[in-house]
């Protein structure tokens, strides 16, 4: 049986500030021509000193701390993480992580996987060993890393709980979600040592890779090879791991107190603070939801974005859970998705939606008019109920008016009657699209169906 661990990076998103971990500059992840965005601090110029860490950054990655259920810790404190290569100015990293680390969040469990801890720290710069070139707009953009328990037995358990993790931190907006994540992989099977795999970019790369590493572990032990502790390379074209080097220990790093930053105090009513901001997480959310009669498959899309949960939460107050289920995860998604607009960027709100649910759950309205003003919507907001009235598009409930409309269509299709009587039972459709034509789409089609089989 495998055993996988994570240490998992993300780019915190510094939505408001937009700054760098350490100093003033943008922190941006690819947008800019290389080497603009940087300063003496970043590019560690002699008697260049970092600013207090971004106040921003410490919020997110104590949220993010929360959100998987960590102990967090009662001060906080960077450390540097000594080692040379062209991508680090100062010759260490500032990071959390380390000998004496004080990580932001530890001892935290996720959908029955542990974390060992959640830290931040610094990005190093981007350094292209073909070329020689290093491009320093990246150094020191705040870095979030999740470390998990060896408790995955599978690649694809792997998969699906790092989906539901990005969806989990989508909730507080916590990773920038354009950057991507990576991970160093921990693999081992048993009678192997453990290997690390470095930055591995995708989910589907991450799967991969442990699938391969798998197998070359099993064939290592097979042929009786002496197997040590080390450290290996991903490579995407070839679908294998390679060796890279033997593996690091902390010694090698020599961790030590950054003497320029002063430890950080988490006190109880900054916590409380950022408590009573947090949302509940998706996992609960489905056990909510299918508490309330909503389908799984149902309940994990509302959940999946939060803008479907609010809305879910704010208009199954007023109306049926299930219809509410059904209109937001199919047409206020498919709305999004014809006017090519991000969920959170739709203007639709329960403000129109609860009173257009009601009139259908009310049979005031048919589906087809319901999906008709839904349409609208996505050009332009109006009020629904005002929108019903002045167009006429209340349901046809009247059985004269429905039976009149009947009566029209199967004087006007004498052959398709014939074709009904002859056995055509399929041709009665034709007939049903009549109506709902005459009635502008206002009748019911069940209605509409019972009405011609009797008058047939």
């Amino acid at each position: 049986m495998v055993k996988v661990g994570l240490e998992i990076h993300g780019y915190v998103n510094v939505e408001l500030t937009k700054k760098k971990l350490f100093c003033d500059c943008l922190a941006e992840h690819g947008e800019s021509q290389p080497n603009t965005n940087i300063c003496p601090i970043c590019t560690a110029q002699p008697g260049s000193k970092p600013m207090l860490p971004n106040k921003e950054a410490i919020d997110k990655a104590v949220e993010i701390a929360l959100m998987l259920g960590c102990k967090i810790s009662p001060k906080l404190m960077f450390q540097r993480k000594h080692y040379s290569y062209p991508d680090l100015p100062n010759g260490f990293q500032k990071t959390m992580s380390g000998s004496y680390s004080m990580p932001v969040g530890v001892k935290g469990s996720f959908l029955g996987i542990g974390i060992q801890q959640v830290h931040l720290e610094e990005d190093p710069a981007r350094y292209e060993p073909s070329t020689g070139k290093v491009d320093y707009n990246r150094s020191g953009v705040p870095l979030i890393e999740i470390v998990t328990d060896p408790d995955f037995t599978s690649a694809e358990q792997v998969e699906s709980w790092l989906k539901k993790l990005m969806t989990t931190l989508s909730y507080i907006k916590a990773i920038h979600r354009d950057a991507g994540v990576k991970a160093d992989v921990n693999i081992n099977i048993e009678k192997h040592p453990r290997v690390e795999v470095k930055n591995v970019n995708s989910f589907s790369s991450i799967v991969r890779a442990i699938n391969a590493e798998e197998k070359r572990q099993a064939k290592v032990l097979e042929s009786k090879e002496k197997t040590i502790q080390h450290t290996r390379a991903w490579d995407e074209v070839n679908n294998q791991t390679h060796f890279m080097r033997s593996k690091e220990t902390a010694e090698d790093y020599m961790f030590i107190p950054e003497p320029d930053l002063p430890v950080i105090e988490i006190k109880d009513d900054y916590l409380k603070q950022l408590k009573s901001k947090l949302p509940e997480r998706p996992d609960e959310k489905i056990k909510k939801y299918e508490k309330l009669g909503i389908e799984k498959e149902n309940a994990e899309v509302l959940a999946s974005e939060i803008i479907l949960a609010e809305l879910f939460e704010k208009i199954s107050k007023h109306v049926n859970p299930t219809l509410t289920a059904k209109w937001l995860r199919r047409e206020f998604v498919r709305i999004a998705n014809y006017n090519e607009l991000e969920l959170d960027e739709m203007k639709i709100t329960e403000k129109e939606l609860t009173p257009l649910l009601k009139l259908m759950q009310n049979n005031q309205i048919t589906e087809k008019t319901g999906q008709k003003i839904m349409n609208e919507l996505g050009s332009k907001l109006f009020d629904v109920e005002k929108y019903v009235k002045d167009n006429k598009l209340e349901a046809v409930s009247d059985k004269g008016d429905l039976e009149k409309f009947c009566k029209e269509a199967i004087k006007e299709n004498p052959n398709v009657v014939q074709d009904i009587k002859s056995g055509n039972d399929k041709a009665i459709n034709f007939l049903v699209g009549q109506v709902m034509r005459k009635s502008r789409g206002t009748a019911s089609p069940d209605e509409v169906l019972k009405s011609l089989k009797k008058l047939v």
